[in-house]
């Protein structure tokens, strides 16, 4: 479904009015059902549209698999939760499951002796590494 003022894609269940079933609902988490005029985005660069939209190139199909991974490798912190790989064995956006009190985990700038980096260890450390230690991690 599409919200009918900013064109925002909603699923139905995020209608402003869940006790009744309409064919064209209202939304109001995208633009607030009109309160909020948000700038139309702008197209991206040829080479991400690519990555993000073409089924068939075998690096665009490699980068949409790994696109979580890819985002955890650029930040500086770690979302401390288990992720149960059983619930999400579909191409669908991922269902974390929390048990617990989620937490973001930060450490030292430099590993301790003879552990590997961690965290925003991953761009102090070893920068001719780099790239591969941030991949470890997410082994």
């Amino acid at each position: 479904m599409q919200c009918r003022h900013c064109n925002a894609k909603m699923w139905y269940n995020e209608r402003i009015s869940k006790d009744k079933n309409t064919a064209s609902p209202k939304f109001s988490l995208c633009c607030g059902d009109v309160k909020v005029e948000l700038p139309l985005l702008q197209n991206p660069l040829k080479y991400l549209e690519r990555l993000l939209f073409d089924d068939n190139a075998t690096d665009s199909k490699n980068y949409q698999h790994n696109i979580r991974t890819y985002n955890m490798m650029f930040s500086f912190t770690s979302v401390g939760i288990k992720l149960d790989k059983t619930i999400n064995e579909t191409r669908e956006p991922p269902t974390i499951r929390i048990q617990g009190q989620p937490c973001h985990r930060i450490s030292s700038l430099l590993p301790m002796p003879g552990k590997q980096p961690k965290f925003a260890q991953l761009y102090m450390f070893d920068t001719q590494n780099e790239v591969e230690n941030r991949i470890n991690t997410m082994r």
